[in-house]
């Protein structure tokens, strides 16, 4: 009984031996032994009885099977690897992406909330009266520069969102120093001077430096601008 046991244990190892051997034949295996671990290279062709080499031993061809598993596993880890890589990578991007762009707003916010430079400084004397009691000539400076596009960075001019009294709100009809609603959202102002309005519109739409505040420019726009609020509400004018 018991030779007959090892006699079918050994049929089946045959067997599978077998199964191996026509799954890989090599010309030339060859075993390198390397400090740390073993190394295996081989040629793979096709079985045949005439192949003029000689049987695959046992021992071979199970380690070829055993390395060839091996070398999957790695390849699979390494993929899953690099793709958690990549991922990672990927949300590092990202995660900068938002932190710079959230800066950049913020940044926006606080510049935007700057009063500095719309808001008439401490101890200023305006040039220009908002009673309406304007020299004619500044009156004209006022108009010729509220039609000038070099003032701006954005190729834009006063006259293009307010030609013909348009692009104005309701609040423009109350005679400064009045409401705006820019002057609220963006500086947190109650009331704004004609003055103000015009570096208001310097900075922000306009997308250009504020006029300085002893500047001619700045009197004969702000001299203009009292001007054409009077003739949008109605009021006399002198234009």
């Amino acid at each position: 009984m018991e030779v007959d046991t090892m006699s079918q244990h050994d049929e089946k190892r045959r067997r599978l031996l077998g199964r191996l051997s026509h799954q890989l034949a090599y010309t030339a295996p060859v075993l390198a032994l390397m400090a740390g671990g073993a190394a295996m290279y081989a040629t793979t062709i096709n079985a045949s009885s005439d192949s003029g080499f000689a049987p695959v031993s046992e021992e071979t061809l199970l380690l070829a099977s055993y390395h060839a598993q091996g070398e999957g596993e790695a390849e699979a880890e390494g993929e899953a690897e690099a793709e958690a890589e990549g991922e990672a990578e990927a949300e590092g991007e990202a995660e900068a992406e938002g932190e710079a762009e959230a800066e950049g707003e913020a940044e926006g916010e606080a510049e935007a909330g700057d009063r500095s430079a719309v808001e008439r400084p401490e101890g200023y004397t305006p040039r220009y009266s908002e009673d309406g009691e304007n020299d004619p000539a500044l009156l004209a400076l006022g108009e010729a520069l509220f039609n000038d596009p070099s003032l701006s960075g954005t190729g834009m001019s006063c006259a293009t969102c307010h030609a013909g009294d348009t692009g104005y709100l309701e609040t423009f009809e109350q005679p400064y120093p009045h409401r705006v609603a820019m002057g609220e959202n963006l500086y947190g102002m109650d009331l704004v001077h004609a003055d103000e309005m015009v570096q208001m519109c310097m900075v922000n739409p306009m997308a250009a430096e504020a006029l300085g505040w002893d500047s001619e420019e700045l009197a004969a726009l702000s001299a203009y601008v009292v001007e054409v609020q009077r003739r949008y509400a109605g009021e006399p004018h002198n234009l």
